[in-house]
């Protein structure tokens, strides 16, 4: 949820007939929202994927290695693990290689956003796995630290505490030294679906 929360990014949607509009038009790429969450995936439209691609494609390669490709995946709504999504992508290109050559490296934006209709109608991540994860996390209490998340998420994850604290402000929790695990997951969860808009960001970071 973390890493989906850091990396989606783009304008305000708020309007019911956004949702009506991109559900008639067929343009519903995104993941499936996550179990336990009343909501639709927004900023997931071919348009706002071409957005995260170029934005991802630092280089201007046209491609994405194996990070940047998760990290669109997460862009799309995606909340499972690394090694689910590495399944995703490494079960796509295999499809279309022969046995015995080199693991893909590189995907280019059609590939991923025919990765993206075929696991539309995968299962995402639920509210009571990442509700567990995080009572896991915190000794099995029902609360957990800041200092906690912090300590955690700085071993292997590219997220500074400027970032987390940014996230932990997007979902209304900032400055707590104490969370509530089971608000936490949900409120994370709900904000990967309807993520802060640039301005709302840019207000949070400063």
């Amino acid at each position: 949820g973390w890493s989906a929360m850091a990396s989606k990014d783009g304008s305000k949607v708020t309007t019911q007939g956004y949702h009506a509009y991109r559900k008639a038009a067929g343009e519903l790429t995104g993941a499936k929202p996550p179990q336990g969450i009343e909501a639709t995936m927004v900023l997931t439209s071919p348009n706002d994927l071409k957005v995260a691609f170029e934005m991802l494609d630092v280089n201007k390669e046209g491609a994405l290695g194996k990070k940047q490709a998760r990290d669109f995946l997460r862009c799309a709504g995606w909340c499972v693990p690394d090694d689910e999504l590495d399944a995703m992508l490494v079960g796509r290109a295999s499809s279309g290689v022969k046995a015995g050559t080199a693991e893909r490296t590189k995907w280019n934006q059609k590939m991923l956003m025919d990765l993206l209709e075929e696991n539309k109608n995968r299962e995402n991540t639920s509210v009571a796995s990442v509700q567990q994860a995080l009572r896991r996390l915190a000794s099995n209490r029902a609360k957990i630290s800041r200092e906690r998340i912090v300590e955690f998420i700085s071993q292997d994850h590219d997220l500074s505490e400027a970032d987390i604290d940014q996230v932990l402000g997007a979902i209304g929790m900032g400055g707590a030294k104490l969370l509530d695990c089971d608000q936490l997951a949900a409120k994370l969860l709900d904000r990967v679906c309807n993520p802060p808009s640039v301005l709302e960001m840019h207000e949070l970071g400063s």
